[in-house]
Order: C-alpha cells, then structure tokens, then sequence
C-alpha cells in the first residue's frame, strides 16, 4: 500500500511540475503601452488573429490580419497594414512579473518606398522598436 500512495504522490508531482513548466497561453486579446492591440487564436502553435493599431492614419477600429507562430513561451507575428504601404513583424517572448504576463517584443516596419527612390532612401524604410503586450481581462 505505501508503494501505492509514494507511486501517486510521484506521478501528481510530475503532473504539477509539468503545469508549472508549461508554456503559458496566448490566446486572447493583448494591448501595448501605446493603446494597439493584439487578438491571437493558436492552433497547436501557428498563430492567426487580428490587429488593431491606434498609431498612423488607419481607423483605430480597423481589424488586420495577422500570422505567426510560437514555440513555448516564444513568438513571433507579421501584420499586412494593407493600403498603407507597410508591413510589420514583432519578435519576442512571453516572461511574468509582478503585474502578471506579458509578451515583450521587438519590431521592425518596413514602408513601400517608390522604385526611383530605393537607391537612396531603401535603408530609412525600414523602423524598429519595442513594444510590451498585456492579456486584457475577459468580460
């Protein structure tokens, strides 16, 4: 019998080692520090969703597609701002601090830039930055 009670004592070890380590969720809504936000939906690691951004001259109720993937606590995301001439990737990972979790981020935009003016302005098309994404609480 004390094999028994050892052997599932083990196994709900495991099982509670297990949830601990487990990579968190991102499905759901998240914002940044700067009002845009993120919806994801997961599917066994591919991400797909919507973004809404409240930066630069798209209506802030405007929904893009978004596509990426995630490995653990790792992900990454590319939005299409389709018909504002710019394409955006964020790259990050999620961590956990007093406030609770969060997804920091680093992104890069790139801009059309006309054929006839690549060879001089190609470089400063492209722009970077940080950005830190909150889960927004379930109503």
């Amino acid at each position: 019998m004390r094999k028994v009670f050892l052997a599932i004592g083990l196994t709900l070890s495991a099982c509670s080692a297990a949830a601990q380590n487990a990579p968190p969720e991102v499905t759901g809504v998240w914002v940044n520090e700067r009002g845009s936000s993120v919806t994801f939906s997961n599917t066994n690691g591919l991400l797909s969703g919507y973004y809404n951004t409240q930066l630069g001259n798209p209506d802030p109720a405007t929904r893009f597609p978004l596509t990426g993937f995630k490995e653990g606590d790792q992900l990454t995301f590319t939005v299409n701002f389709k018909g504002y001439g710019s394409l955006t990737s964020w790259t990050g990972q999620m961590s956990e601090d007093t406030d609770g979790v969060y997804i920091r981020t680093l992104w890069h935009l790139t801009r059309d830039v006309a054929d006839k003016e690549e060879a001089d302005d190609l470089w400063s098309s492209i722009i970077a930055g940080p950005a830190t994404f909150r889960p927004v609480a379930a109503e």
